[in-house]
């Protein structure tokens, strides 16, 4: 088996391990750190496939803004309790 193939399995089960890890995470800033890092490996798999510029809008848009914004989402956010006490 070439090299680039079995990189490209271990990129493409890392990505799927870190999507699983979104979806059943406890903590949800620990989702978007996780999220991070699936964006983070679609990156790799740009750079595997040739794709040098969409691996780096790829980081500077995704991994830089949107998981930036998402943060930031999750802490303006005012959560309460189910007796209305603010956390």
């Amino acid at each position: 088996m070439d090299l680039a193939v079995l990189v490209f399995w271990g990129l493409a089960s890392l990505i799927l391990a870190s999507a699983w890890a979104v979806v059943n995470g406890n903590d949800i800033v620990h989702s978007v750190v996780w999220l991070a890092t699936v964006f983070l490996l679609t990156a790799c798999l740009f750079i595997l496939a040739d794709a040098e510029f969409l691996a780096v809008i790829q980081v500077l848009v995704y991994v830089g803004a949107i998981s930036v914004v998402i943060i930031f989402g999750i802490m303006l956010t005012k959560r309460t309790l189910k007796g209305g006490e603010d956390v």
